[in-house]
């Protein structure tokens, strides 16, 4: 009675199971995708390429309308946190100094609380991240 069960509970699931590839007699493995999707992420593609980067996270430490002042600041964060990536950049009418290429909000906070001791002011912020910036 219990292989009758397990058969009537497990047939069904067996019997509609899908797969995207399969391994042709040669083996190669050809992909089936649902109609479409190539085209999207072509899209995708070329609307990452047009941003010149992808949606991401860094955290901003600090901004003035002074650029020595920040420069300053840049050269001792470099010299305290080697490992992480500083920025100096000019949006009117201010200097930015951001830190970090992260793809998610959650890295960048992990940077900010790594750094926070140092610099108790940071905070993360969006940003397009340059394709060559990051890591892979």
């Amino acid at each position: 009675m219990k292989k009758i069960f397990f058969l009537f509970i497990l047939l069904p699931f067996l019997s509609v199971a899908q797969t995207d590839t399969t391994l042709s007699e040669n083996g190669r493995i050809t992909s089936i995708n649902e109609k479409g999707i190539n085209t999207l992420v072509r899209e995708y593609e070329n609307i990452l390429k047009a941003k010149n980067g992808v949606e991401g996270w860094r955290v901003q430490i600090m901004f003035k309308s002074k650029k020595e002042d920040l420069k300053q600041l840049k050269i001792a964060f470099i010299k305290l946190y080697p490992e992480i990536p500083a920025y100096l950049e000019y949006k009117a009418p201010y200097y930015r100094l951001r830190v970090g290429n992260c793809r998610a909000k959650l890295e960048a906070i992990k940077i900010k609380q790594e750094i926070s001791k140092k610099f108790p002011g940071a905070y993360p912020v969006p940003e397009i991240i340059n394709f060559s910036q990051l890591k892979n």
